[in-house]
């Protein structure tokens, strides 16, 4: 039987392969961490990789999106639904590829820089574009936004420790 796939519909699968996408993802979130961040410093490499096997699975892009932007909000999801991150290690090392490919479009597109130096991140532009999205489109990104804020507030060693991740 032949499966039909509306614009409206974005499938995990499909949205796993969309590095476009993803790229978008991590342009969000490089901007709200550095706005959010105490010093305005910008993201390391390292803490883009669980952005998108975060972001791009239906279950916790949902469940973040219903939250707010204070840094307790992060702690209050891991509570509300403590399985929400299992596997997140496995998928993680499963998307790497995903992850540096979009990054490879963020860059190419000028939406994000590397300061070879120390690794950090940066965002090249602020504007977003006026697009009419779907829905789940939107979602990831406003998750994107949040975890990027979330992000800000804690120490590396913290968020691995939350998201029972390593690098």
């Amino acid at each position: 039987m032949e499966k039909i796939i509306y614009l409206s519909e974005i499938e995990e699968y499909d949205v796993m392969h969309n590095n476009v996408l993803g790229a978008h993802s991590l342009w969000e979130f490089v901007k709200f961490y550095s706005s959010y961040h105490s010093t305005k410093k910008n993201p390391d490499l390292l803490l883009l990789m669980p952005v998108l096997p975060i972001v791009f699975n239906k279950t916790s892009c949902e469940l973040i999106c219903r939250r707010n932007f204070n840094p307790g909000s992060l702690i209050n999801t891991l509570i509300e639904d403590k399985g929400i991150f299992i596997g997140l290690q496995k998928r993680m090392e499963d998307m790497s590829d995903t992850t540096f490919n979009s990054l490879r479009i963020a860059f190419a597109a000028n939406l994000l820089s590397i300061n070879n130096n120390d690794f950090k991140i940066g965002s090249l532009s602020q504007a977003n574009p006026s697009l009419q999205l779907p829905q789940d489109y939107n979602n990831i990104i406003l998750a994107s936004k949040r975890l990027g804020a979330w992000f800000a507030k804690y120490e590396i060693s913290q968020i691995t420790n939350y998201l029972n991740i390593t690098f």
